[in-house]
């Protein structure tokens, strides 16, 4: 899994029609040969993923000779495509599915639920880890099994950790005093992007929210404006963090990969990024830094969902229970693009990798990144509310009762 940058989600209304236009599919049928033709589709975004995902095919097509799966990959606007798929009725059997759109899916009744086949199968979810399988549910419902997923660590360049007798921050008051002794003249100690998917773990720690219990937006919980007045402050007051732009970068990544900061707060993406990009580079990655003991994450996370429409249903299923198995995701675990969703995985990913301990201690305390049904709006009120914050000063509890009442 790569660097998500999931597209802003457009308009759903005319998506309704998505739920009522008929039968349809990407399934095949069957062919000469008697075999059932099925497709699984997702944004197979880089060679390294596409090979992963050739060799999950290759086992699960030799253990079920009777099935052939045809690959669909979408390389541009993922959920654009997707949405003229299925309302071309012509979406894959089996596709993978972020959780930040995944509320709109499932109410719209585009996918098929799973609950009958994980029963009649005996898939155990309490296998997989927790958050991970939430962000899939709806209503009393299973739409997806998880694949994978990847939550933030923070990425800390050793080189000048050690310059400047400076240890990885554990706590908030770490984070600055580390960051000042870090911050030399023009040079930054942290790229910091202004964007809830890097500002959440922030205010969860220190006791805010982001929705309320019946999923409505808070954004002017006070303790939220407490958390990001804390990092616009890191901006301001004590100049020792900047944005990505500001650093002539496109993101947080091409900072660190340049040297031009320290520390970014990041997922697993970052490593295969800088392997091709800093192969020299001497990082390390520990947990994100925390208020008291509260500690927080986010869970990036896909799942692989069964379309409404699918023609072979049956296969579909068989697809997507050997894709999020053990052994189809051991194939995940060697590439180490992303973390295995199953706890059991999760240990051998850490044999393999134990490196990236933090990435799996995160998510033990995680939430997935996901808003409800109108996420992409409380996403965009949020960021627009920090750029307020750091790049025109508005006091953080101002900038976040504009921003609430944008939801309105």
């Amino acid at each position: 899994m790569l660097k998500r940058r999931w597209m802003t989600w457009v308009s759903l209304v005319v998506a309704v029609a998505f739920v009522l236009s008929g039968c349809g599919g990407g399934s095949e049928g069957s062919s000469e040969d008697g075999k059932v033709t099925i497709t699984l589709g997702g944004a197979f975004s880089s060679p390294a993923e596409k090979k992963i995902v050739q060799e999950q095919v290759a086992a699960f097509e030799k253990e079920n000779p009777n099935i052939k799966v045809k690959l669909h990959s979408i390389t541009g606007d993922y959920l654009s495509e997707m949405q003229t798929l299925i309302a071309a009725k012509d979406e894959p059997d089996v596709y993978y599915l972020d959780s930040m759109p995944a509320p709109q899916f499932m109410k719209l009744g585009v996918l098929e639920p799973l609950d009958e086949y994980i029963k009649k199968n005996n898939v155990d979810l309490s296998a997989y880890e927790e958050s991970l399988v939430k962000a899939f549910q709806w209503e009393g419902k299973t739409y997806g099994i998880p694949k994978d997923y990847n939550t933030l660590v923070l990425f800390y360049n050793k080189k000048m950790f050690e310059e400047a007798g400076v240890k990885p921050p554990k706590t908030w008051d770490e984070l600055k005093d580390v960051a000042k002794k870090l911050t030399k003249g023009n040079k930054k100690a942290i790229a910091l992007h202004p964007s809830l998917d890097r500002y959440q773990p922030f205010l969860i720690q220190n006791g805010g929210q982001v929705l309320d219990e019946k999923g409505n937006p808070t954004l002017n919980h006070p303790a939220n404006a407490e958390a990001l007045q804390f990092i616009t402050d890191l901006f301001i007051k004590d100049k020792v963090a900047d944005t990505p732009s500001n650093l002539g970068v496109e993101w947080n990544g091409d900072a660190f990969a340049e040297e031009k900061v320290a520390m970014v707060f990041e997922g697993g993406w970052m490593i295969p990024f800088l392997k091709e990009k800093a192969p020299d580079l001497e990082y390390g990655m520990v947990e994100l830094p925390v208020k008291e003991k509260q500690n927080s994450n986010l869970a990036f996370t896909v799942a692989y969902v069964m379309s409404k429409n699918s023609k072979h249903k049956e296969e579909a299923f068989k697809l997507l229970q050997f894709l999020t198995s053990e052994k189809g995701q051991q194939p995940v675990v060697e590439g180490g693009l992303a973390l295995p969703s199953l706890k059991s995985m999760g240990e051998k990913f850490l044999e393999k990798y134990p490196e990236r301990e933090a990435f799996v201690k995160g998510v033990e305390y995680a939430e997935p990144y996901q808003y409800g049904e109108k996420g992409n709006e409380l996403v965009d009120a949020f960021n627009k509310a920090a750029e307020s914050a750091i790049l025109k000063k508005t006091p953080a509890k101002k900038a976040l009762e504009e921003a609430q009442n944008k939801l309105k």
